[in-house]
């Protein structure tokens, strides 16, 4: 029997276990897991494809994907494999942009799970200080408004979201805030960088002007601790990924008074979608059998009935194909139709080949922004001086 080695980014669930016995009972393929957190994936992924072997598939997150392809490291996926797996059609086309290059039609991976951001909120604080919750968050001016009036309202801490260079998630918030204004971090074709045009500059201070709304006891928390702090009853507003909240009401994270009052609502403009994908190493093309068999994992994980399977798991993960989102769980609830909405509304990032370097280091740029509005510093100025800075910078590589 052949094994398989697949690369998973986090523990495995209870759920992706029995998939992958599934799949060796239907395709008589033995799948080895490869374990890696966060923190050590993408210096791991580097080494696979720098020397040319490791595991035969691996989950990547989608944003690095356009690198991996870069490096040439990857093995592309013919139009019959894809018409295999049902085709392109059957995906979230955000999702599965992030396989592919600008101008090439070429697929180097496919999306796997989903991933988007939404508001969450207290629907009892928002009621006792006279919010209307319908459109209290639809626009960046509407959420300003809306935690305006909570501070007037008398509470204490509005909004929570972290401020921290190490948090690697801020970029994906304020790309909603630059979309809706009008703006774009790079071009479409991967040339130019545009964060620091005005449209996105101006998306930018209005991400930055809500953070007058922490109490000072909230500053310069990382995720974690912004998220305790909101479901400990501490903020009325946060974000948080779509998935969390299936987790909160499930094993009851957070105090009763938070869970019981919870509100969803998309993002500001435009909700950004990521994700993780799955790829083929080039390497397993060194033995056609190892090949065949990493094909036959990745369409077994994406088939509709493994979509679903995922999704209704131990983790909720949002699932890539449309046709699966009925299988989510509390279907009609407030929760499952605002991720839905925000997956079929959202967009991706243009993929580049430099952007995990582009990601890397506008969350370190972005975190010491934060950390200079907190310190009383003009937002405005604070956002021009390291972006353009930031942006030297990574033009120096895009002339490379």
């Amino acid at each position: 029997m052949i094994e398989l080695e697949f690369s998973l980014i986090g523990e495995p669930t209870m759920t992706l276990q029995q998939l992958f016995e599934a799949f060796q009972a239907e395709c008589s393929i033995a799948v080895r897991l490869k374990i890696m957190t966060w923190q050590q994936a993408w210096p791991e992924l580097l080494t696979y494809a720098l020397y040319d072997r490791g595991p035969d598939v691996s989950q990547v997150g989608s944003t690095w994907v356009s690198s991996l392809i870069g490096m040439n490291a990857l093995r592309s996926f013919s139009e019959k494999e894809i018409r295999g797996m049902g085709g392109a059609g059957l995906f979230l086309p955000q999702c599965w942009q992030s396989g592919m290059m600008f101008g090439d039609s070429t697929v180097w991976s496919v999306p796997w799970s989903a991933y988007t951001f939404i508001i969450c909120y207290r629907r009892d604080i928002l009621q006792k200080a006279g919010i209307v919750e319908e459109g209290a968050f639809k626009t960046a001016d509407a959420l300003a408004r809306t935690l305006t009036q909570l501070k007037a309202a008398g509470v204490e801490c509005p909004w929570v979201v972290p401020v921290n260079p190490s948090h690697q998630d801020t970029l994906h918030y304020i790309a909603s805030w630059i979309w809706g204004a009008g703006g774009d971090l790079v071009s479409a074709d991967g040339a130019r960088l545009l964060f620091t045009q005005p449209l996105a500059l101006s998306g930018a201070q209005a991400y930055f002007d809500l953070l007058r709304y922490l109490s000072s006891d909230a500053f310069y928390l990382d995720d974690v601790h912004a998220e305790e702090y909101f479901l400990n009853g501490r903020a009325a507003v946060t974000i948080a990924g779509a998935e969390m909240p299936y987790s909160w009401l499930r094993n009851r994270v957070g105090s009763p008074e938070v869970l019981d009052n919870l509100g969803y609502a998309l993002m500001p403009g435009v909700p950004w979608i990521g994700g993780d994908n799955l790829v083929v190493w080039k390497h397993t093309r060194f033995a056609v059998e190892r090949e065949q068999a990493s094909l036959a994992l990745v369409d077994f994980l994406l088939k509709q009935s493994s979509q679903q399977v995922y999704c209704q798991g131990e983790e909720v993960f949002l699932p890539t194909r449309p046709d699966a989102f009925p299988a989510l769980p509390m279907q009609g609830s407030l929760l499952t139709q605002t991720a839905i909405h925000s997956l079929q509304g959202g967009r991706a990032y243009h993929p580049m080949p430099m952007w995990s370097k582009i990601e890397h280091q506008s969350a370190l740029t972005l975190g010491k922004i934060g950390e200079d509005v907190l310190a009383g510093k003009e937002s405005g100025a604070s956002i021009h001086r390291h972006l353009d800075m930031l942006a030297r910078r990574l033009e120096i590589s895009l002339e490379q």
